[in-house]
């Protein structure tokens, strides 16, 4: 019945939340301007770069291929370095954490709820395959997009003399077709890893009460510890998926 000390806790916790927002604001902005200085000096070294290549390049690479390297390839870039790095190593040290903490409250109880780790390291293996195979498909078909519009956008008086139009539309709707296969592969893989994770974690938090909640009825677990490590467990699965 100490309400000066849970008022003095809440306080606590509103300051935490606040200085987290602010600190949150300062590393998203920090990133942002370093992301976009690296795009800077990283497409104007690839632009100098292209024009000291000899011509023959040029007749063996399409310029909009090229213009995909410049342009979207690099904006890929920027989303690694801004993005990428830093919620990976955000994400490993928050797992780190948990895992000290939930061995640290009940090692029997900690084992039980990592006993699902292998279903979820082979669900991300058969991610990552299927989704850096439909990545590379997307960044190839749009490099083959780019090639094939900005050679015939600046020879459309070339096709035109030739009545080429209906042939240079099929083979666009070609190109464009495999763009769509590959995003929606893409989408297929996301859209099945998501929820088999949070299936596991329902998993994982259904062998925590079970688990758990005998401990608790035999008085080897406080209650508390039981919703902590719940807790936790939810918080340990969040940022795999």
């Amino acid at each position: 019945k100490d309400l000066a000390g849970l008022n003095k806790i809440v306080l606590i916790y509103l300051a935490i939340i606040v200085f987290g927002f602010f600190l949150g604001y300062i590393q998203t902005y920090l990133m942002q301007l370093t992301g976009q200085k690296i795009m800077y000096d990283l497409r104007v070294q690839i632009f100098s770069h292209l024009q000291d290549l000899p011509l023959a390049f040029y007749d063996r690479n399409p310029v909009g291929r090229l213009m995909t390297r410049v342009t979207t390839d690099v904006d890929v870039l920027n989303e690694l370095f801004t993005s990428g790095v830093v919620t990976l190593l955000g994400d490993v040290l928050v797992l780190f954490g948990i895992l000290v903490i939930i061995f640290w409250l009940n090692v029997k109880l900690a084992l039980v709820a990592m006993s699902v780790i292998p279903i979820i390291a082979l669900i991300t293996v058969v991610f990552k395959i299927k989704a850096r195979d439909s990545y590379r498909r997307v960044r190839t078909a749009i490099a083959r997009i780019n090639a094939f519009l900005q050679e015939h956008l600046t020879g459309m008086t070339v096709v035109q003399l030739f009545h080429h139009e209906q042939s240079s539309f099929q083979q666009f709707e070609g190109i464009n077709r495999l763009h769509l296969d590959a995003n929606m592969d893409s989408v297929l893989a996301y859209s099945l890893f998501y929820p088999a994770v949070e299936i596991v974690s329902a998993v994982a938090v259904a062998l925590i009460i079970w688990y758990g909640g005998g401990q608790v009825l035999h008085r080897e677990l406080s209650f508390g510890a039981l919703v902590a490590f719940i807790q936790y467990s939810e918080k340990f699965f969040r940022p795999i998926a």
